[in-house]
């Protein structure tokens, strides 16, 4: 018995260093969520949150939204390529950028649900996101889940897909797990244990941190933003060969109706909708028109068009940038525009 004990704890202790070590420091903000009520409720103060890049964007949004003070008469729905869009590009409206890092269709689901919930009616305008990965079968983004009863319930109301496509809640568990005693997790916890990057809630901007603003927008730092062409062109160069997302040939039916579902019910509800395709960074859209594996995304514009006069919708953007006039200076990375060059192009569109 004694014996029995000793090996247990051999075996178990080390399991509980890492997972106590990993869950008190979680320097990505993913184990813990205690963060996010005092962060939603500053935001929605008018207060500026400084702080990681990489917070639990998911949680955060929902509980933003669940104590905004008015319902949004415009709404931004999308990913990283969306988060610069601010109020001042809409004035006189009562604004919100619900973006979040990756997103799914199902986060779109979800924040649609999530409006329609508190204030028994939609937006006036909505403008969303179509990243070319959406409409693929290569793009693996689980966060959603964190929001999947407001995602079912969208789904249930709004369509005849059936939720038994989709995974449940217990495979983000399961990951939750798996970083909680992740070494690769503990080597970044304890490289981060004295210099932990904080939230930090702030009544200015401060040009050296990541920024979220109290219209749902984000501010990156300056040496993000205004990296040199050189670092541009070879964080461009990196994407276009590391990622997979837009390693496909042909449309994902089911994204595609999961797409279609959400115009349709938003048409219906007489919401405005501005569907915006961004850019790739010159080299990166020359890399990819390169490679049949990738051929995928260039039938995106296509259907996006097709969708646009089917629905009266408003349509900006383009997969590739020389159709709007971009060059290598108006992006940052691969395929973010940098603030000022997006914000040029939504009002040229207005």
């Amino acid at each position: 018995m004694k014996l029995f004990s000793r090996i247990t704890s051999i075996l178990l202790l080390p399991l509980f260093i890492i997972g106590s070590i990993n869950y008190f420091v979680d320097p990505d903000y993913t184990l813990r969520r205690d963060y996010i009520p005092q962060a939603a409720l500053a935001l929605t103060s008018g207060k500026i949150l400084s702080g990681p890049v990489n917070a639990n964007g998911r949680l955060l949004k929902k509980e933003w939204i669940e104590n905004l003070k008015q319902k949004p008469e415009v709404l931004v729905l999308g990913s990283s390529r969306t988060f610069s869009i601010r109020q001042e590009q809409y004035p006189g409206k009562n604004f919100f950028n619900a973006s979040v890092t990756n997103c799914t269709f199902q986060d779109m689901y979800a924040f649609i649900n999530l409006v329609e919930k508190n204030w028994n009616g939609l937006p006036e305008e909505v403008i969303i996101c179509c990243d070319q990965w959406l409409l693929g079968n290569s793009f693996k983004e689980e966060r959603w889940l964190y929001n999947r009863n407001d995602f079912i319930a969208f789904l249930k109301k709004s369509s005849n897909i059936s939720p038994h496509y989709f995974p449940r809640k217990w495979l983000l568990q399961k990951e939750w797990l798996k970083e909680l005693f992740s070494v690769k997790y503990l080597i970044r916890s304890l490289a981060h244990l004295r210099n932990k990057e904080h939230f930090e809630i702030q009544d200015t901007v401060s040009s050296g941190k990541t920024m979220l603003l109290p219209d749902g927008s984000r501010l990156l730092p300056a040496q993000i933003i205004d990296a040199t062409p050189n670092e541009v062109t070879k964080r461009a160069e990196n994407y276009a060969l590391a990622s997979h997302d837009e390693m496909f040939t042909q449309l994902e039916p089911l994204q595609c109706s999961l797409f279609e579902n959400l115009i349709s019910y938003l048409v219906q509800k007489n919401c405005k909708i501005t569907l915006f395709i961004p850019p790739y960074h010159p080299l990166v859209y020359k890399l990819l028109s390169q490679s049949e594996k990738h051929s995928g995304i260039f039938q995106i514009d296509g259907y996006l068009l097709k969708l646009t006069k089917q629905y009266r919708l408003t349509l900006m953007g383009a997969t590739n940038p020389s159709a709007l006039d971009l060059t290598p200076s108006d992006f940052y990375d691969g395929v973010h525009l940098k603030p000022e060059s997006l914000s040029l192009l939504i009002n040229s569109n207005k």
